[in-house]
């Protein structure tokens, strides 16, 4: 088993080993098989909770025949060598289907196997919903799931593998969402894997649709629903992605149309054998070099250009944004003067210092707003790096200070700083602004340590109205769920203690409510964003040092929270609450039961 795990992650393994050694390296790897095997034991116990009974199964049946106007789906299966076994059992996934409304397309693509052919040709002669195309030449996965896709009539295509599973419901919940939704062009569900055994394990549980993780990871992949019309218009999939070629799509039919729902539903079961991608990285590098070359592509498309890099964990990138420009960033930094432990210096000083010496990017304003009790030594370290100093004698509020700092300032990007932070990454400003500069993207939230290198900040989450730290206190450099903590992502909120957006967008939505003088202002602020139809995004390249509260007491009140739920939880139920975190998940990733 612990030779398996080691195979499957070579590169993660040799990092622990190169770093720390190599018994920590194996000490680290059995503790994770040992949280593996709880994690899928609760898993088990979740599976159990959520089948759908046979009182529920009538149900579903009874509802389905009141349907007018049901919507059709086209399965699309490209074929290849499949063994019969798993051949059968992905044809009888669909042949299960509570929801009666579909034709399965079979696009094989010339099997020498004539066990495979024979499979095929047995399902074509049982049921006449199944369609088998034969193609005369190999000529790979998109060639194969294009004959398909020009036979398919229904209103939308649904992408199955050769080898996997659906779940019994997956078409019904699939169309309950489009007679809900008729605008809906794109959906795609929870997923996880199973064994040739028929063993599930491996549960992922996704947000809904955020950009800016697609473009990091293919996080939407099974089940994928796509209206045939759409995928035709785009031309179909294309064969220079084969391995990537459902992620290629993807970008190219997001591009056209932002419809897209997600269903928080395991609906897709996805076999592991020994030559899927599920079962390591190795084994299909190719697929990974098709996805890198999908995004650059993506990148020349776009307004706003770039480069991709891939991340040392495979399957993870990196998009990298061109600066339209060098706008100037004003940095505005709220401070009470507060000194560090040492005691003969501010945390402003530490953070002015930082900026100055660390920061890469050429044009910025540093502005400071204090309540005149900043000690001489750090005003004369103001008036050294040259800051527009702000004075206010109202008693600290964190967003009043900001308020005014930006109405003194004078660039078109605006970072909101604390005064107890410092600078990891030279090009942090650079990492923010190539998502800031672009028009959807309202505040991007940087990565923040905890002075022991444990995280602080890597997004903000709100279950049941609760504000919540994503790895709040976790190693600083723990992947997070589905290596969230390793990519760009959306949130719905970040952290003001490091925020950047566009002057023009704070000034829209009407600045920080001073109403929260020193808790919640920031996600308060970013709930607005969302409420004016901005996207939040994290970015785990922007590296700060904070020490949290340092400069004012710890802890929030009953009241604040209160406050914050009083204005929001009426928003939150409207849009069926966070939709950037999944709601079968805790905050710390483990499942609800």
């Amino acid at each position: 088993m612990l030779l398996k795990f080691w195979l499957n992650k070579p590169k993660a393994f040799a990092k622990v080993w190169q770093e720390r050694g190599l018994i920590s390296a194996i000490r680290d790897s059995v503790n994770y098989l040992k949280w593996l095997q709880r994690d899928r034991s609760q898993y088990l116990n979740w599976i159990k909770a959520q089948q759908l009974t046979a009182s529920e199964i009538v149900r579903v049946r009874r509802e389905i025949e009141q349907w007018d106007n049901a919507p059709t789906f086209s399965i699309l299966v490209p074929v290849y060598n499949t063994r019969p076994k798993l051949l059968k059992k992905a044809i009888e996934s669909v042949r299960s289907q509570l929801y009666p409304h579909w034709q399965l397309y079979l696009a094989d693509d010339c099997s020498p196997s004539q066990a495979t052919q024979r499979v095929l040709k047995q399902y074509a002669e049982e049921d006449s919903r199944i369609h088998v195309i034969f193609l005369e030449n190999n000529g790979g996965i998109s060639k194969a799931t294009n004959a398909a896709l020009a036979a398919a009539t229904g209103d939308y295509i649904a992408l199955l593998d050769h080898d996997d599973e659906l779940a019994i419901n997956a078409l019904y919940e699939n169309a309950q969402i489009i007679r809900q939704h008729p605008e809906a062009d794109i959906l795609y569900s929870d997923e996880d894997k199973i064994t040739e055994s028929g063993r599930r394990r491996d549960p992922f549980f996704k947000p809904d649709w955020s950009p800016e993780y697609f473009q990091g990871c293919m996080y939407t992949c099974h089940l994928g629903v796509y209206r045939t019309s759409l995928v035709r218009q785009m031309g179909g999939f294309r064969s220079e992605f084969d391995g990537a070629q459902d992620w290629d799509l993807m970008l190219r039919l997001t591009e056209q149309s932002q419809q897209v729902y997600h269903i928080p539903k395991v609906l897709y079961h996805w076999r592991l054998t020994a030559t899927s991608v599920t079962a390591g990285a190795e084994v299909k590098e190719w697929a990974y070099d098709a996805a890198q070359r999908a995004l650059t592509d993506m990148t020349q498309r776009s307004a706003y250009p770039g480069h991709v890099e891939e991340l040392q964990d495979a399957g993870f990138y990196r998009v990298r944004r061109h600066l339209v420009d060098q706008p100037l960033v004003s940095i505005i930094i709220p401070s009470a003067g507060t000194p560090m432990p040492e005691g003969d210096r501010a945390h402003l000083d530490n953070c002015l210092e930082s900026l100055v010496t660390r920061s890469t990017y050429p044009n910025i304003e540093l502005v400071v707003v204090d309540g005149y009790d900043l000690p001489p030594q750090v005003l004369a370290k103001v008036k050294e790096v040259g800051v527009n100093l702000v004075r206010c004698d109202e008693p600290f509020n964190f967003s009043m200070r900001v308020n005014l700092g930006v109405s003194q300032s004078h660039g078109d990007i605006v970072v909101l700083l604390n005064d107890d932070v410092e600078i990891l990454t030279p090009d942090w400003i650079e990492a923010m602004l190539e998502l800031a500069q672009q028009p959807a993207i309202g505040a991007v939230g940087s990565k923040l340590y905890f002075p022991t290198g444990n995280i602080q900040h890597a997004g903000v989450v709100l279950l049941h109205g609760n504000p919540g730290h994503v790895l709040y206190d976790g190693e600083g450099d723990e992947p997070g769920y589905f290596f969230s903590n390793l990519v760009t992502r959306n949130y719905l909120c970040v952290t003001g203690a490091c925020l950047m957006l566009r002057r023009s967008v704070f000034d829209e939505v009407g600045g920080m409510d001073e109403f929260f003088p020193l808790n919640y202002n920031d996600v308060d602020f970013c709930l607005k964003l969302h409420k004016f139809g901005y996207r939040n995004v994290f970015t785990p390249f922007a590296e700060l040092i904070h020490h949290e509260s340092a400069s004012r007491p710890r802890g929030v009140t009953t009241e604040e929270l209160t406050n914050l739920k009083d204005r929001w939880m009426p928003y939150l139920k409207s849009i069926g609450g966070d939709p950037y975190y999944n709601p079968n998940l805790r905050l710390d990733g483990s499942f609800l039961l």
